[in-house]
């Protein structure tokens, strides 16, 4: 199975100082440096779980772009899209049980290059990230892009990536918007969700409401260590987290996206446990597995 993921493509820097942090002095800490961004680790996880995987977005020829580069390349990943001069980075620092995040997404003059193409050719579902509806300054060419995929009979697959630019950038604006790639498939966490389904504005008349009663996708709620509700046709089926060591919790929601595209609800739910087990939110290249595919 083919997963073709549209989104960001950054470098993880994943600071590991299990004992917390020390104050004006120095802390002893793993420190991995790897690919990273939502669109790149959904693909990382397909390739690991079995399946194969393309990424359209950003990438670079120099330094940390070179470096994401090559470790997609090594996770069995096909990088596509414009060259970018300044690649994104995203810092997580684990601590305790915890992480924080800081994120600089890089230049966004990548998003006005998307656009239907051979990195489309053979696909079974193409994913698009969130991240990259609300920054895109024409998003219809996301649009596009979900239309054509579909056209070609692909499923499209939806993350709605962050509660705090989903209300800033309007919750029926953007819930129009990704509506509007009719997705096969719609993931989000429970703020993102409420988030989404604010309602700043009435529903327009005849809305399309893809999944209440009579709709065709699924929804996919991510609760965290309460494990996941997969939502068909306005009816909950809830899992509990798979029992197992929690580590760090990054990119967990992008490896149960994986799975789920590969496979369904239990694959989904392995693959998780299997990333909240390690540091990192993308599956180590040792442990690829392509002969194990949901």
């Amino acid at each position: 199975m083919l997963v073709c993921c549209v989104g960001d493509v950054m470098l993880d820097v994943v600071v590991d100082a299990h004992a917390g942090l020390v104050a004006d002095d120095d802390t002893p800490a793993g420190i991995v440096l790897a690919a990273g961004g939502q669109a790149a680790n959904v693909a990382a996880w397909v390739s690991a779980l079995g399946g194969r995987a393309r990424v359209f977005g950003p990438r670079s020829r120099e330094g940390a772009g070179r470096l994401v580069a090559e470790h997609l390349a090594a996770a069995g990943v096909e990088l596509h899209g414009p060259e970018t001069s300044h690649p994104g980075v995203v810092m997580s620092l684990v601590t305790q049980g915890t992480r924080s995040l800081a994120s600089d997404p890089g230049s966004l003059d990548w998003l006005s290059g998307i656009s239907p193409g051979d990195w489309l050719d053979g696909a079974d579902w193409v994913f698009v990230s969130g991240y990259a509806l609300l920054r895109c300054p024409e998003p219809e060419l996301l649009v596009e892009v979900a239309a054509a995929a579909r056209a070609e009979g692909a499923r499209v697959a939806v993350d709605l990536s962050s509660a705090s630019m989903i209300r800033g950038y309007g919750a029926a604006r953007f819930r129009r918007l990704w509506q509007s790639l009719e997705p096969a498939a719609i993931f989000a966490n429970d703020e993102e969700w409420a988030a989404t389904n604010a309602e700043d504005e009435e529903p327009a008349a005849g809305a399309w409401d893809p999944v209440g009663s009579g709709g065709t996708s699924v929804l996919v709620l991510k609760h965290g260590s309460g494990g996941a509700s997969f939502v068909i046709d306005g009816v909950e089926d809830r899992h509990r987290a798979s029992p197992g060591p929690v580590v760090d919790a990054t990119g967990s929601g992008d490896a149960l996206t994986a799975g789920y595209l590969l496979g369904g609800v239990e694959p989904a739910m392995a693959a998780a446990a299997r990333c909240v087990a390690q540091v990192g939110a993308q599956p180590r290249v040792a442990d690829r597995d392509p002969g194990k595919a949901p």
